[in-house]
């Protein structure tokens, strides 16, 4: 799933189970994920600053189908960035939570009152660093990339992640080019939708800062 994916690449599991940026960030942006997710099953439109549901089918999967029924069930409430903010409110819950009932995250709990921020570590390793890596190597190999992987690379960059994914500065120009061409291609609604997380990301960046 692209949440999970993006939580992967935003959480480092498989070092110090801490997230790469401030917790605001990262839970717009699994927000972001979350919206997307239903954007690419075809059950959510997102055109400009409004989104709508297209389709109430459930998906199979409880998070996805819990958002959808949500965002159903408030149809008066269209604004992507309305939704990003009540979604960031849980998204880490959801998302983390997802990734252990897979078996594949593991919650450590604070044990010290200062430190109130929940570390999560991989149970696989392999699995943990392939959305980065699947990125990496799509970017500087300007391989096609699938719609999913379109919506990880603009969601990671929106979120200022893009060089925790192009860890060699040696690949960044290139692979930053094609990113820029890839971007340009994406569906509209996706390309709609990341812009709206960028936007948030980035009031939440000067709020984080001041």
């Amino acid at each position: 799933m692209l949440a999970d994916d993006f939580f992967l690449v935003a959480w480092d599991t498989t070092g110090s189970g801490k997230s790469r940026m401030h917790l605001q960030g990262i839970a717009l942006g699994l927000a972001g994920a979350l919206i997307a997710e239903l954007v690419l099953a075809q059950r959510i439109a997102v055109r400009g600053v409004r989104l709508g549901v297209v389709d109430t089918r459930p998906v199979q999967e409880d998070v996805a189908d819990n958002v959808l029924s949500e965002i159903t069930n408030s149809a008066h409430h269209t604004d992507v960035r309305t939704w990003l903010a009540y979604l960031a409110q849980r998204s880490v819950a959801d998302v983390s939570g997802r990734l252990e009932t897979a078996g594949l995250l593991q919650r450590e709990t604070p044990k010290l009152l200062k430190r109130k921020q929940a570390r999560y570590f991989s149970t696989d390793f392999s699995r943990a660093m392939w959305p980065a890596t699947r990125l990496r190597l799509g970017l500087v190999r300007r391989q096609p990339l699938s719609p999913p992987d379109m919506a990880l690379a603009t969601l990671v960059d929106a979120c200022d992640l893009t060089d925790t994914v192009l860890d060699e500065p040696s690949d960044r120009r290139v692979a930053r080019q094609y990113l820029t061409t890839v971007l340009a291609a994406m569906p509209q609604p996706l390309s709609d939708l990341s812009r709206q997380v960028s936007s948030a990301v980035g009031d939440a960046v000067l709020t984080y800062r001041i």
